[in-house]
């Protein structure tokens, strides 16, 4: 990594770094010793100086007028206004200067990366803020699903941009907005839950409603204390210090390399998903476990995300719907998956077996749910990897 003196070292005719000279000789070379006769005259110089002061001591001089102060020289705007120039003004030592990010220099800098990973994690940011009040009251459940994907969002764009970026920048944001994106989380899997419970009470009849209706009492009593946790977590100073700074990732991405191919990072995500779909299949065979199915959605989802930062979207709007569906497949099994683990633990908690038998008969429809999900999938991703193969193997 270039430091900020080695940015400023103009090169020689060979195109390489020329370092400053410190005490008359090149940086990194050894200084001349001085010569004796040079030694004995600046020790005469030094005894003639010191006689002078105790002179000058014996006299009552006036105290010098103080040296005006020179005029500062206007600094051209231009010049003012880039980092390159002006690094390092302000530090005791240039060296120790915090990062900067590379400035915007249309025609000398690339400014693709900057100008793709801004206005994407800015409307993030402005969705976050949008469904916060809604997400508080609770009133509609899309408030906090709209708001926890605004987070997934920003973490995903993060970790997709983040060869090209400050990467002790971005870790540290992608962590500070995966707090919030948890307790979100939790407030969405209740959400999710209840509402189909509640679906499921109104199909099943006296007696079975009645009893599903405790279990319901008891997401939503889970629901309340984590709506509490998330109020908490908004009105923590933390959380307004969070938006600014994503604001001002926003404003002006902490972009460390303007180089960098957005094409080329998208293709990276959509062959990771590739080889842990194979990888998937290779160890378990055509019925993979429920957790592993999982995570081969989020692998979805970051292949997808990645792809949505390309301006020129060509075959990749192919790719990018393909990867919808695939991840509406994933995401019912998951869903129905969810549901019956939480069932189970539900009714062993109560021990009542009245809501035994109405969480089984929910729990059959789980099971037929994630069955077609099951039986959908393997189209699904057919249609997504060669969508992937189309958009990055040319």
């Amino acid at each position: 990594m270039y430091t900020q003196a080695a940015l400023h070292e103009r090169p020689d005719g060979n195109g390489r770094a020329q370092r400053r000279k410190t005490n008359g000789s090149a940086a990194g070379q050894p200084a001349t010793a001085v010569p004796a006769a040079k030694a004995a005259k600046a020790a005469k110089e030094t005894t003639v100086a010191a006689a002078a002061t105790t002179v000058a001591a014996a006299t009552t001089v006036a105290p010098a007028a103080p040296a005006k102060p020179v005029a500062e020289l206007p600094v051209p705007a231009e010049v003012a206004d880039d980092p390159l120039l002006t690094a390092g003004q302000g530090h005791e030592h240039p060296l120790l200067a915090p990062p900067r990010p590379a400035p915007r220099r249309p025609g000398l800098i690339p400014t693709d990366i900057a100008d793709t990973i801004g206005p994407v994690l800015g409307k993030a940011v402005a969705d976050i803020k949008a469904h916060e009040d809604g997400s508080r009251r609770g009133g509609d459940i899309e408030d906090v699903h709209k708001m926890r994907v605004a987070t997934r969002r920003v973490r995903a764009y993060l970790k997709a941009a983040r060869p090209a970026l400050d990467r002790t920048a971005t870790d540290r944001l992608r962590g500070d907005v995966a707090e919030l994106a948890g307790t979100l989380g939790v407030i969405r899997d209740n959400d999710v839950m209840i509402h189909r419970l509640h679906i499921e009470a109104g199909l099943l009849g006296d007696p079975d409603t009645g009893a599903l209706e405790h279990l319901i009492a008891r997401l939503e009593a889970e629901r309340v204390a984590g709506r509490d946790q998330l109020v908490s977590e908004l009105d923590d100073p933390s959380y307004t210090a969070l938006l600014g700074e994503l604001e001002e990732a926003a404003a002006q991405p902490p972009v460390a390399d303007p180089w960098a191919d957005l094409h080329e990072l998208a293709a990276d995500e959509w062959w990771t998903l590739e080889r842990a779909r194979r990888k998937l299949h290779r160890r378990f065979g055509k019925n993979p476990p429920n957790d592993e199915l999982h995570e081969l959605r989020i692998y979805g989802k970051r292949a997808r995300y990645a792809a949505e930062l390309l301006h020129d979207k060509g075959s990749v709007s192919t790719f990018l719907e393909a990867l919808a569906a695939l991840q509406e497949v994933l995401g019912d099994h998951q869903d129905a998956c969810v549901l019956e683990d939480r069932l189970r633990q539900l009714v062993d908690e109560s021990a009542d077996p009245r809501a035994g038998i109405a969480a089984g008969r929910v729990i059959q429809g789980c099971h037929e749910r994630r069955l077609a999900a099951r039986a959908a999938y393997p189209a699904a991703w057919k249609k997504a990897e060669a969508a992937g193969r189309k958009a990055f193997e040319s």
